[in-house]
């Protein structure tokens, strides 16, 4: 299957960490075919998140919706998730990047259509560190913007990208439609998306690599110079329960 745009226009960030932003990254026949076929957000297959923790309201992130199943995806769109998670396209992103022995995430643990809405949040985090299937660490997380009505005059939701203190924003990337982030993954890529106003859509799923890394199988969020302790404390605590599949 050949899903990429081989005229997609690739930029790099090296701090705080590296993160490539690739434009136009798939073919416009395959965006389209994933952006048509999108449920809408009141469809009975998106998971709701965790809108609470231990009877709590969940403050580090809201309105979130997920489908993270093959099985509850459309067909059309459940096609070229087989082929992202395929050691064919891994290898293509591999050469694209120029990194070696990168491995599949074959058990998708942090894979899906994921879709915010209105008002909806998700506080700043690093990303898991390991796959409790395999043993891999977590190398790289991708992003692919779905959304074609994003308007950067308008419309919030960009991605926030933090510095390893937690002190400054560096920067923050629009979710522009056919965009794919991609980052390298370590204890602090510290990322969130703290501001939606309208319907953001994206697929994300991450790709391994047979290396050392600490044993963190959740996301860890933390708090913002603005943020309350409470946000620490609850941060600390999501990343040690266990997590139901979206």
């Amino acid at each position: 299957m050949e899903i990429l745009n081989t005229n997609s226009h690739i930029s790099k960030i090296t701090y705080p960490y590296t993160i490539w932003v690739l434009d136009h990254f798939l073919k416009e026949e395959v965006i389209e075919r994933i952006s048509h076929n999108w449920p809408d957000s009141d469809d009975s297959a998106w998971h709701m998140g965790h809108t609470s923790i231990n009877g709590k309201v969940n403050i580090l992130e809201q309105g979130m919706r997920g489908i993270s199943k093959l099985e509850l995806m459309p067909d059309k769109i459940s096609e070229i998730v087989k082929f992202l998670h395929s050691e064919e396209f891994t290898d293509q992103i591999g050469h694209l990047l120029e990194i070696e022995g990168l491995i599949p995430d074959k058990a998708m643990r942090w894979s899906g259509m994921r879709t915010m809405l209105p008002n909806s949040f998700q506080l700043i985090h690093s990303d898991a560190r390991l796959s409790p299937e395999s043993g891999f660490r977590k190398e790289l997380t991708v992003l692919i913007y779905t959304q074609p009505l994003f308007n950067e005059k308008i419309h919030t939701g960009h991605l926030q990208v933090w510095d390893d203190d937690i002190k400054q924003c560096i920067h923050k990337i629009s979710p522009k439609y056919n965009r794919a982030i991609i980052f390298l993954n370590s204890d602090t890529s510290y990322h969130g998306v703290p501001e939606v106003n309208f319907e953001r859509r994206a697929f994300t799923f991450s790709i391994l690599k047979n290396a050392f890394a600490t044993k963190r199988s959740k996301a860890l969020f933390v708090a913002r110079p603005t943020d309350s302790e409470e946000v620490r404390e609850e941060g600390f605590k999501r990343s040690i329960i266990n997590d139901a599949k979206m």
